[in-house]
């Protein structure tokens, strides 16, 4: 019996008269009706219930936990989720802007509890820290060793000099010498020097110390931005950028220029040179086109020259 069947029998007993017996049977059978109507609608309400409850209660735990500070129990688990949500990103340059974004946020939060003073936080969060930074190093590329090209220098050649030709000097008149003869003297017995013994002295010892090793700069995370440019000067668009050159130019790459412009991270260390190479390959016309940009790293952050194409 649904609610306007109900409600249209309810209504109609105000306008009908009948005995009472009648009568009796009838409001019976519609309030059983009607309790049993509400009774289905609670106990459907009881079984959703404990379904709306736990996920309430899951929603408020992984909200807790994503947002847990350091000196939280449950970091650990926000830490363990954020790890495991890298697999999300197959893109690697989505990856690495995640994974930058995890390194940010946990640097500024190691740095927060150091000011705090609590030094226990601070350490399980700046291990953390590390951590990430390995995974970013891991999944950037690394900058191959290069040795800056010096453009040889020209010895400057020697401009003879003229010698002076020697002067003749005048050859000067021999002036006589006058000869004394010396007073004899009565000669003396020599007296007799005492003959001292050395003493013997002892070598200083010397002590040779080991040369102190020449500290080796550590690779770091670096920002790679810059832009590239056709033979003509115009932007190039769709072109492969990396800090080494393919094998084969034909193969697909992970790192493109947008309207001429590019950004990519890279592992390098500071004071490096780098290079860094951009490339496009016509099938059409099946001719490669190349350029590269050499840097030096002073930073994190870095703005490429720009790289001209040439074709090869």
């Amino acid at each position: 019996m649904n609610d306007e069947r109900l409600t249209g029998l309810l209504g109609s007993l105000r306008t009908e008269r009948m005995d009472r017996i009648a009568d009796d049977k009838i409001r019976a059978r519609l309030e059983n009706a009607w309790t049993t109507r509400m009774e289905r609608r609670s106990l459907g309400w009881r079984a959703f219930a404990p379904v709306l409850a736990t996920l309430v209660l899951f929603a408020g735990l992984g909200t807790a936990t994503l947002n847990a500070a350091g000196d939280s129990p449950l970091y650990s688990v926000r830490t363990a989720i954020e790890d495991a949500a890298v697999v999300l990103h197959p893109d690697p340059a989505d990856r690495a802007d995640y994974l930058v974004s995890l390194l940010d946020a946990r640097q500024a939060e190691a740095a927060r509890l150091e000011a705090s003073g609590n030094a226990a936080a601070a350490s399980k969060v700046r291990d953390a820290e590390q951590r990430t930074l390995k995974m970013v190093l891991a999944s950037v590329p690394q900058a191959p060793e290069e040795a800056p090209v010096v453009a040889p220098s020209e010895t400057p050649t020697p401009t003879p000099t003229a010698t002076p030709a020697p002067t003749p000097s005048p050859t000067p008149s021999p002036t006589p010498v006058v000869t004394q003869r010396p007073a004899t003297a009565t000669p003396r017995p020599p007296t007799p020097t005492p003959v001292r013994t050395p003493t013997p002295t002892t070598p200083p010892t010397t002590t040779t110390r080991p040369p102190s090793p020449t500290p080796t700069p550590t690779s770091m995370l670096v920002k790679f931005s810059g832009n590239v440019k056709n033979p003509d000067l115009t932007l190039a668009d769709g072109v492969c950028v990396a800090l080494s050159l393919p094998a084969d130019f034909t193969a697909p790459c992970e790192i493109r220029t947008s309207q001429g412009a590019y950004s990519f991270y890279g592992s390098a260390r500071y004071n490096q040179v780098v290079t860094v190479y951009a490339w496009r390959y016509d099938p059409v016309a099946k001719v490669t086109y190349k350029g590269y940009a050499m840097v030096t790293i002073r930073g994190t952050t870095m703005t490429v020259p720009d790289i001209k194409l040439a074709r090869f």
